[in-house]
């Protein structure tokens, strides 16, 4: 009787400090140059925020001092795995970040770009990077690099009626990212 009043005093004395430290997904959404010329990706921050994700949403400036909190959370284990979503010059910082973890020895499940205004090469410690760019704008694809074998899927919206703004808010690409954030698992470690 003692023995069992003893184990559930534990159990309910370690279960908040537990839960507190349970590793989960962490997702990072990088504006670009002005924060009101990515509605999307404010948009993105709202549909998961609902689904109680855990996001931080930034302007690319920020993207180091994001980098350096990542790392920290992935080697601590407070992260599990780490998605990583970008737009215009959040597009390069968010592949930027991945550089730095893979520099860390670690691994990022998933980047979205949409729309990156210079040229990008994925890094070889990413999962999936999938590309929404406007081939008719100032998008641009991204490229490989030699030490990359995840997927790599370049997705060319230009025959449409968005514009490097309005990308960010297209439907098929909202939907896609949403599925894509909410399918990523493989761990950063």
């Amino acid at each position: 009787m003692l023995a069992s009043a003893t184990l559930v005093f534990v159990l309910s004395v370690a279960s908040p400090a537990s839960a507190a430290t349970i590793a989960h997904k962490k997702v990072y959404l990088l504006r670009g140059l002005t924060n009101v010329l990515s509605p999307g990706i404010d948009q993105l921050n709202e549909e998961l925020n609902r689904r109680n994700v855990d996001v931080t949403i930034a302007n690319h400036a920020f993207s180091d001092s994001l980098a350096t909190e990542a790392i920290e959370g992935c080697k601590s284990g407070r992260f599990s795995s780490i998605v990583l979503v970008g737009h215009s010059l959040g597009a390069s910082a968010a592949v930027s970040m991945a550089e730095q973890l893979q520099k860390a020895g670690l691994r990022v499940a998933l980047i979205v770009t949409i729309d990156p205004v210079t040229k990008i090469i994925v890094p070889g410690n990413v999962h999936l990077l999938r590309n929404y760019f406007l081939s008719s704008g100032v998008g641009t694809v991204v490229e490989r690099s030699g030490r990359f074998h995840g997927t790599l899927q370049n997705v060319d919206m230009g025959k449409s009626d968005y514009g490097h703004v309005s990308l960010t808010t297209a439907p098929v690409v909202q939907s896609q990212a949403l599925h894509d954030i909410l399918a990523a698992g493989s761990s950063c470690r």
